[in-house]
């Protein structure tokens, strides 16, 4: 800008520094489990909430006292507390003192008559549930999972990695994944475990006759017969140490090299799957670091049916006939209590159980608990009267405290630092 230049510059812009704290990802809310299922915003914090603000959220059960609960806020932590109902509040399957306070951490199961709802610190999405994802019910559960698919529709990889306990459903996603990615293509699956080592690379890339011995004539493999489409790697994990530079060429490359014959370009998609922790088999040598980064940018892990179980009984009427009015509250929350080991796949076997036992379209108590045994004595939820008279019997011993509230004694020492 010359001296003679008369052109007023704007005033300078105050800096604003950058914020520290991450973006609001989800909402604290209420999600009804039963006999409904939708997504409640919280009630007014230190007011009793009954039958009309239920009412006026699309939930009408007339168990539900006037003045039921309160809701409270301490240290930056939810409490709630029995208003006086007539039926009482259970946490977690067990009854509320009364004039007791108990705090709410996240997946906390609420009864209140014969509503069952689950506490969540931290929804995403809408309050209406979401749709299925292929044959997988998850209204909320699996929204995460949902938002990954859309994501890699966008951009689709050329592999793959679904992650997930026994039973969680993972070749279902693979079904999904590939009817995405790859529409109307072929898609077969290989069951890792199965294939001898040895076998392996002809299995999966072919051969040409007169590779080896025996070979006849030349086989396409299953990569070969399912060009074009999708081919599932179950039980990734579990592939041998010696096998996994093969299909880490193939990824890195994109090319297909039969037993015996010039490499060529492959068109097919890789989804793998396994319930192994495949971060953890690197670090014990087990599994190859360079393969497990070929999945990088695909990883979609399916969470756990305990972890969701706002879903069970979604999946439940999916799975039978039921009738929340046939059924009692108290089984359902049994079902939603127990922890599910074998998860979907242990559900579903429980559900063909059940029915074995009565009527299709109901559920009692009773058969539950023939099946899966009441729930236990023991109560995880913490009041301050109790926590102060445990602590007290022990004389301050924490651990041994923490042995007879039942819950671990982390748990004891944030409620304690709240």
């Amino acid at each position: 800008m010359g001296s003679g230049d008369t052109t007023e510059l704007p005033p300078t812009e105050d800096h604003q520094r950058p914020s520290l704290d991450p973006p609001e990802r989800g909402r604290a809310c209420l999600v009804v489990a039963f006999p409904s299922c939708r997504a409640l915003p919280l009630p007014p914090l230190g007011q009793p909430v009954g039958r009309e603000w239920f009412q006026q959220n699309g939930v009408d059960d007339a168990k539900i006292s006037r003045a039921h609960f309160v809701l409270s806020r301490r240290a930056g932590e939810l409490h709630l507390g029995d208003a006086g109902s007539r039926n009482g509040v259970w946490l977690d399957g067990h009854r509320l003192d009364e004039g007791a306070v108990a705090n709410l951490d996240d997946g906390t199961l609420i009864r209140l008559g014969r509503t069952l709802l689950v506490f969540r610190a931290d929804l995403e999405g809408d309050a209406e549930p979401a749709e299925p994802i292929g044959g997988m019910f998850g209204p909320f559960g699996l929204r995460e999972v949902s938002a990954f698919l859309s994501r890699i529709a966008q951009k689709p990889p050329r592999a793959v990695l679904v992650e997930g306990e026994t039973g969680t459903g993972k070749e279902l996603l693979a079904k999904e994944i590939a009817a995405r990615l790859r529409p109307g293509g072929p898609l077969e699956a290989v069951n890792v475990p199965g294939v001898p080592a040895a076998l392996f690379e002809s299995v999966l890339f072919g051969h040409a006759a007169g590779a080896f011995s025996g070979a006849v004539r030349a086989q396409p493999g299953v990569i070969g017969r399912n060009e074009g489409g999708t081919v599932f790697l179950d039980e990734l994990g579990d592939l041998p140490l010696d096998s996994q530079p093969k299909l880490l060429r193939l990824l890195e490359s994109g090319e297909l090299g039969p037993v015996g014959a010039v490499p060529r370009p492959a068109n097919v998609l890789f989804v793998a799957a396994t319930n192994r922790p495949l971060d953890q088999e690197v670090a014990a040598g087990r599994f190859r670091s360079d393969l497990l980064a070929r999945f990088r940018d695909a990883r979609v892990e399916l969470p756990a049916l305990r972890d969701r179980r706002e879903d069970i009984f979604p999946i439940l009427q999916a799975l039978s006939p039921l009738d929340p009015a046939q059924t009692d509250v108290e089984a359902i929350e049994r079902l939603l209590l127990y922890a599910w080991p074998g998860n979907v796949r242990e559900l579903e076997a429980t559900v063909g159980r059940l029915a074995a036992l009565g009527a299709p379209s109901k559920l009692e108590l009773w058969a539950v608990e023939q099946l899966l045994g009441p729930v236990e004595a023991r109560t995880s939820v913490l009041t301050e009267e109790r926590v102060q008279s445990v602590l007290e019997r022990f004389a301050g011993n924490r651990t041994a405290a923490a042995a007879a509230l039942g819950v671990t004694r982390g748990k004891l020492l944030r409620f304690l630092k709240r």
